[in-house]
């Protein structure tokens, strides 16, 4: 049922054209060899091993058709919902409530952009590695198995070099294995001797440091360094407050934004282990975008939706257990189904929406490229492609060049504006 839903809710997206850093990532397949990923100097902005691979052998199997790629991003969407479904089972939500939680996850409008545009994947990728790590941990100390622990710290390193927000997984998993693990033939409380949560954590941590050393050196060549779009600052408190709010499509203002902080702190002073651990999911999920200067980005919404699907879920679970000191078995039930169907509905009509936005956004970029394999049935080498003002600047300069080259097949391809 998971899997039909979040296909089901995206199967517009599949209409959908490339768009954008689309056009740059396929353009990039004609010149790019896997070697050139270990030359560390020439990484002028994201170090993205996974999605460099994925586009590498992804472009050729899928004969670069758009609606392959995005079945792709599709797939990956529902495999995440089963694995949100696992981890809310691992840290303790009966069967009922880790589906209701699956549920609220694959419909949350507010991240639409990292399923339905073809190159934002590398969040549900990170998603899906993340939470991959946190269940193999947590199987991992309940059963002393050599084979989970492995698991877990392989899918770490793939979630790091998939993206650089996941080192907030070192934490999450530190807080999930104190929260809920229980070792093999130890009923009591989980060890938390600091020597022996230094050992434990040692992989994780010679990962993070080798791979932040790579990345820092990377990352400070980026223009958003160094023109200042990413830097420290208290908006980056706004932003993260703001990233809540669209989270459960809310209204961002004033009311809203006190509202969000009030509950948070009571979630971390007064909430159970389980509604620590998905509250810290949330705030460290989104605690990387947050220093951006612009406004919010949907793709970034994805990782952290994780943790607002299991504090709903575990809001239900709340109502459910006051109901049912009130009501009847009969209308508890029927009373927490309602309001359970209330949230995903509603979730599924704004992602619904958001989806045939986005696919209209596209649009331009597909017509455009039919003109142009109108225009160069037979592409030249080296081609200098006319392109007129108004459209360079619709369309912005650098994806019209790597439009014209993917779609030609030539990387030499220049673009030339005219009034």
């Amino acid at each position: 049922m998971i899997v039909l839903i979040a296909l089901v809710l995206y199967w517009p997206a599949t209409s959908a054209w490339f768009f954008q850093d689309d056009l740059q990532w396929l353009a990039g397949t004609l010149t790019f060899t896997p070697g050139s990923l270990l030359d560390f100097a020439a990484q002028r902005h994201f170090y993205r091993p996974v999605i460099s691979l994925y586009f590498w052998a992804a472009t050729p199997l899928f004969g670069g058709s758009p609606v392959l790629f995005h079945w792709a991003n599709s797939t990956l969407h529902a495999a995440n919902g089963l694995l949100v479904l696992a981890l809310a089972r691992a840290i303790g939500f009966t069967r009922p409530w880790s589906f209701a939680a699956a549920v609220f996850f694959v419909s949350m409008p507010a991240y639409v952009e990292a399923i339905a545009w073809v190159s934002a994947l590398a969040e549900p990728v990170t998603t899906f590695f993340g939470i991959l790590s946190v269940i193999a941990l947590l199987r991992a100390r309940r059963e002393g198995s050599f084979r989970w622990k492995l698991l877990s710290i392989v899918a770490f390193f793939m979630a790091l070099i998939t993206h650089e927000s996941s080192v907030v997984l070192l934490p999450l998993l530190l807080i999930a294995d104190l929260a809920f693990a229980r070792p093999a033939g130890d009923a009591a409380r989980p060890s938390r001797d600091l020597g022996s949560i230094i050992r434990r954590y040692a992989p994780y941590l010679a990962l993070v440091a080798l791979y932040l050393i790579l990345d820092l050196s990377v990352n400070r060549r980026s223009y958003l360094v160094e023109e200042g779009h990413y830097r420290v600052g208290v908006h980056a408190i706004g932003n993260l407050l703001a990233y809540v709010i669209t989270l459960y499509v809310g209204e961002r203002n004033l009311p809203s934004y006190i509202a969000v902080t009030a509950v948070i702190a009571l979630l971390l002073a007064r909430g159970t282990p389980r509604v620590r651990f998905a509250t810290a999911w949330l705030l460290l999920s989104i605690l990387p975008f947050s220093f951006f200067t612009w406004s919010n980005t949907s793709r970034y919404a994805y990782m952290p939706a994780v943790g607002m699907a299991l504090l709903l879920a575990d809001a239900l679970t709340w109502v459910d257990a006051r109901l049912a000191r009130a009501v009847n078995t009969r209308a508890r039930v029927a009373t927490v189904s309602v309001l359970a169907a209330f949230i995903a509905i509603r979730f599924m009509l704004f992602a619904a929406e958001n989806i045939e936005n986005f696919a209209a956004r596209t649009e331009p970029y597909r017509q455009f490229a039919a003109q142009l394999r109108q225009a160069y049935p037979v592409a030249q080498r080296s081609t200098h492609v006319a392109v007129d003002q108004q459209t360079a600047d619709a369309l912005q300069y650098r994806y019209v060049e790597a439009l014209a080259r993917w779609e030609l097949r030539d990387p030499t391809v220049t673009i030339a504006v005219h009034p």
